[in-house]
């Protein structure tokens, strides 16, 4: 499963679990209240005491349901931060290719344009894409190569192929996409792996 879709599903069931347990702390709330007033209507002892058990058995299972829903929402909770790690993570490492990519790009692109502006220097010829890649990388020193060239115009002088082939341009992913997309081994959330069964047979 997809980070992003398990996330989703988390959430959905996150939803679902705190619905339930307000669900249950208003009925226990209604119970307590039902329990103090069938106390207060109530003159005989004997009625009251039996009165008051079915009650507080009512009370202990309702804490019971509360109790066991908290201790799902907890463990959904702690799965769905497990998750947005594995995204944060994924999304760091992608990022960090892509510097690193960049700061390769850049030194082998300085790198070439060094050796253009040796060249122009000795009076060498290069190709005229040569000559602009250089301009954009740094004008000053391709004005200064250029008035070296001036000053050695004697002689033989070789020319040169691009040093720069047919360029393409780097696709790069989506950092967001890319770590939504990952797969997890986190599997669907309890009770929602029937329903995602049922959609899948029945499709």
């Amino acid at each position: 499963m997809k980070i992003g879709e398990a996330q989703k599903a988390y959430r959905q069931q996150l939803s679902l679990l705190r619905g339930q347990k307000s669900d249950f702390v208003r009925q226990r709330e209604e119970n307590r209240k039902k329990m103090e007033e069938a106390r207060k209507k109530s003159g005989e002892q004997g009625v009251t005491f039996e009165l008051s058990e079915a009650y507080l058995e009512r009370e202990k299972e309702l804490q019971e349901k509360i109790d066991e829903l908290s201790e799902q929402i907890k463990n959904n909770e702690k799965t769905l931060d497990d998750l947005i790690e594995q995204e944060v993570g994924i999304f760091n490492s992608v990022v960090a290719e892509q510097q690193g990519d960049a700061m390769r790009e850049y030194g082998e692109e300085m790198a070439k344009c060094l050796e253009i502006a040796r060249r122009i220097s000795r009076g060498d010829h290069v190709p005229a894409q040569d000559e602009k890649k250089l301009m954009e990388f740094n004008m000053e020193i391709y004005q200064m190569a250029k008035e070296m060239a001036a000053m050695n115009m004697e002689g033989k002088h070789k020319e040169w192929d691009s040093l720069w082939g047919e360029e393409e341009e780097k696709e790069y992913d989506d950092p967001f996409e890319a770590s939504r997309n990952a797969e997890t081994n986190v599997g669907m959330p309890e009770g929602m792996e029937t329903a995602a069964e049922a959609e899948v047979s029945s499709d």
